[in-house]
């Protein structure tokens, strides 16, 4: 009876030092600290409710579309031809990149997109006149234009 309790009290001990092994074991990935990530649920953008929408310049003759915000994403349009999504263009870009935004109060939006193979970033700034109207600066020349919602 001691000899079979000393077996099962051996096996017991075998098991959960095998089990412990195997638990505190390394992988590939912390070896080479990495982080993983899944870009395919990365949200780079959070564009408040007042700003969402298509947005762009109108001379009473001819419109332009330039701008679409929506939930989760910027979108430089191209004279309405194409569609730049901008969260496509940092998961497309070699090692991907972030965007740091900024929300002041309710009339301001501000964010900076960071590519991580380059020290390109590119800066956005909007601040809202009205539901119907808000301001884009250009900050090449650091001039306001007013866009209208299309």
């Amino acid at each position: 009876m001691k000899k079979n309790a000393k077996s099962m009290l051996f096996t017991a001990l075998s098991l959960t030092t095998l089990l412990v092994a195997v638990n505190c074991s390394s992988n590939n990935d912390d070896d080479n600290n990495t982080q993983q990530t899944n870009p395919a649920t990365t949200q780079y953008f959070h564009p408040p409710m007042w700003i969402q929408g298509t947005w762009g310049v109108t001379n009473g003759t001819t419109s332009n579309k330039l701008y679409k915000f929506t939930t989760d994403d910027f979108i430089l349009l191209v004279t309405g031809v194409s569609e730049q999504s901008m969260t496509e263009t940092i998961k497309s870009s070699p090692n991907g990149g972030s965007v740091d935004e900024t929300v002041n109060s309710n009339t301001q939006y501000n964010f900076t997109v960071k590519y991580n193979i380059t020290t390109t970033t590119q800066s956005f700034e909007f601040r809202k006149v009205s539901a119907t109207q808000i301001q884009w600066k250009d900050n090449s020349n650091g001039t306001w234009f007013d866009l209208v919602k299309m």
